[in-house]
C-alpha cells in the first residue's frame, strides 16, 4: 500500500494537470475481445519484472540537481499489457497492470511517449518542462480493449496517490537488442531545443 501525500498543495507539480481519469470506451468484454487483449503482452519484446523495492520512491524530495517523474498506471483493464515509456526518445521504464515506477530527468523539455510496440495499437505522448528540485506525476492510461491507445497526463501528488494507492514497483528486466535496459535509477536527457530550431 502507498502512502499518498498529506496535502495537494506540493509546490512540486507545475504545468497541466488532470484532477479526473482519462475517460474509457465503454465496451463489452467477450472471450475474443480478451484473448485478443492477452496477445499483446505475448508479442513484446520487453520484459518487466515482479513487483520489486524502488530505487526511487514515489513520494519524497527529488534531487537538487534534476527533476523526478513518476509514472503511475491504475487502470485494471489490459493489466497483462506492458506499456513502455521513451523520455526524449530514451528508454525509462514500463508499467504492467496497477504498477508505476519513477525515473530522473535533467531541467528542460521532456517529451515523454507510452506505446505497447503492437501494431494495433497507438501510442500516446506528452511534453512535460521540468525544472531541478521538483517531482512530476505523469498518469498513464489507455482507452479500447483490443487495440489500446495510450493516454498520458500530468497529475498532482494526491491524485497521484489516490489512484496508485494499489499499485506496485516494476522495472524493465530484458528490451530489444537496439535498446540499453534502464539502470536501477534511470536518467532522461532535456531535449536539445538548439538543435531542433536549426533543423
Amino acid at each position: 500500500m502507498i502512502a499518498a501525500p498529506a496535502s495537494s498543495s506540493d509546490p512540486a507539480s507545475s504545468g497541466q494537470r488532470s484532477s479526473r481519469p482519462a475517460r474509457l470506451r465503454a465496451v463489452r468484454i467477450t472471450p475474443l475481445v480478451l484473448g485478443a487483449a492477452l496477445a499483446t503482452q505475448a508479442c513484446s519484446p520487453y520484459s518487466i519484472s515482479g513487483p520489486r523495492p524502488p530505487s526511487l520512491p514515489l513520494f519524497g524530495p527529488a534531487r537538487a540537481d534534476v527533476a523526478t517523474i513518476c509514472v503511475v498506471r491504475s487502470a485494471v483493464m489490459a493489466s497483462a499489457v506492458t506499456f513502455i515509456v521513451h523520455d526524449n526518445g530514451k528508454l525509462v521504464g514500463a508499467t504492467r497492470g496497477q504498477s508505476y515506477f519513477c525515473y530522473e530527468a535533467a531541467p528542460g523539455m521532456h517529451a515523454i511517449v507510452s506505446q505497447t510496440f503492437d501494431s494495433t495499437d497507438t501510442p500516446g505522448s506528452l511534453q512535460l518542462e521540468v525544472a531541478a528540485g521538483r517531482r512530476y506525476y505523469v498518469a498513464q492510461e489507455h482507452e479500447g480493449v483490443a487495440s489500446l491507445t495510450s493516454v498520458l497526463a500530468q497529475i498532482d501528488p494526491d491524485i497521484a496517490g489516490e489512484r496508485c494507492a494499489s499499485c506496485v514497483h516494476r522495472a524493465l528486466t530484458d528490451a530489444p537488442g537496439h535498446e540499453q535496459v534502464p539502470p536501477a535509477v534511470p536518467f532522461a536527457p532535456a531535449a536539445d531545443l538548439r538543435a531542433s530550431a536549426a533543423r
